[in-house]
């Protein structure tokens, strides 16, 4: 006793067991096996002691099922599926017989008919059937209690009670019933408002995830028209990459925990600028970070917003060379032009661009200098006065030809 107690207790205040269905299943199994248990234990020495021998033999034969029903649901929770519809089923037909056995003793005026009422709440809060046949056997419950009432009105019962013991009687099984019912109602509201609790956190942390892979406005699509394709096209972006020089020596020569500590590091400055920004990250390759702007929102100001996070990237990365000692340097290229964009896959889907602007900044940066950023001249068009840029002359970029590129100069 003193140890499956505080298992009971806990069970209902978290009833959290893997076989039993759905969560407010788990909650009202647990809670009706327990208090109808309880109940029951109550009612046989009342019977013995008003003396209905029909009574107390029914209850001695019947007090298996409450223990079957709190073994099933409140210490057993992860058992088959089938052993909970057992359990169900029983404790369903062990009420119906008590009430309608008592009834027909007593008479309608003891009050047992009320434990009747407490069939429909077994049917209809079980996981099992489908809910329109929950609700036709619900109403035949319905139906069975109307013939017992016409029956207990038509013939007399088999104990012929006092008025003031009959009051009693149905006082005490009004309160029981009661008691019962709230008992359920407050253990189900409270385990409801846990639980909404936490579908509340699982709501925002996926939320949060959600958005830490896609632009908002794109996540907002696929929560508000799921399984749509999205693809858009943008005719005025700037597109950066950004790659780590050296990177492969640096990984050779570090431990795997200190090289992923250090590129973590790395591209944590780069988020915090990109968010400072207002740009959008598009994803990471090994070393190579890539970031556009201009989408999934237009603006104007796209390649000067690049142009201020690329002198940012070069700032952090030589600050935190300066801190650890550790040889770091980037090449960074930024390109603009239009752009297609879109979520492509099912499953670890991502946001990803695509077209020439996007492999011409990736060349920028391939062919770039360690320690600087490299434009197209489309980006120094944009970029105009506002920007120091140095020309560095043609360069044969592969699939592009020769191409005039212009090296971008930090502030002064």
């Amino acid at each position: 006793m003193t140890h499956w107690l505080p298992a009971a207790w806990r069970r209902l205040r978290r009833p959290d067991g893997a076989g039993t269905g759905n969560a407010r299943w788990r909650v009202f199994a647990a809670s009706c096996a327990l208090l109808g248990l309880l109940a029951h234990l109550a009612l046989l020495p009342w019977f013995l002691w008003r003396g209905v021998p029909e009574l107390v033999l029914y209850s001695l034969v019947t007090l298996p099922v409450y223990l079957f029903a709190a073994w099933v649901f409140v210490l057993q929770p992860g058992l088959p599926r089938r052993w909970h519809f057992v359990g169900t089923v029983s404790v369903g037909l062990e009420l119906a017989g008590q009430g309608a056995l008592a009834t027909w003793l007593l008479g309608w005026g003891a009050g047992f008919h009320y434990y009747l009422l407490l069939v429909p709440l077994v049917i209809l809060f079980s996981p099992f059937g489908k809910p329109r046949q929950r609700a036709l056997l619900s109403a035949a419950v319905g139906l069975g209690y109307l013939a017992l009432w016409e029956a207990s009105n038509r013939v007399a019962p088999v104990y012929a009670l006092g008025g003031d013991e009959l009051r009693g009687y149905l006082i005490a099984n009004f309160a029981l019933v009661f008691v019962v019912v709230m008992a359920i109602g407050f253990l189900f509201e409270r385990a409801a408002t846990r639980m909404e609790g936490e579908l509340e956190w699982e709501r925002q942390r996926s939320e949060r995830l959600l958005l830490n892979t896609l632009p908002a406005a794109i996540a907002q699509r696929l929560k508000d028209r799921p399984g749509e394709a999205i693809a858009e096209r943008h005719a005025e972006v700037s597109v950066l990459f950004c790659d780590i020089v050296g990177f492969t020596r640096l990984s050779e020569r570090l431990p795997p925990e200190e090289l992923v500590a250090l590129l973590n590091r790395v591209f944590t400055a780069f988020d915090d600028l990109a968010d400072a920004h207002g740009v959008e990250k598009i994803k990471t390759i090994g070393d190579a970070y890539m970031v556009a702007a201009g989408l999934p929102e237009a603006r104007t100001d796209h390649a000067a917003v690049l142009a201020d996070l690329a002198l940012g990237m070069v700032a952090a990365v030589r600050a935190l060379r300066d801190e650890t000692g550790a040889a770091l340097d980037v090449r960074i290229g930024i390109h603009s032009g239009a752009v297609v964009a879109g979520v492509i896959g099912r499953r670890k889907f991502a946001y990803d661009l695509w077209g020439d602007v996007v492999n011409t900044a990736a060349r920028m940066e391939s062919h770039g200098v360690p320690g600087a950023v490299q434009v197209t001249e489309a980006t120094a068009r944009l970029l105009g006065d506002a920007y120091a840029l140095a020309p560095r002359g043609a360069l044969e970029i592969k699939g592009k030809g020769a191409m005039p590129v212009y090296l971008l100069q930090p502030a002064a």
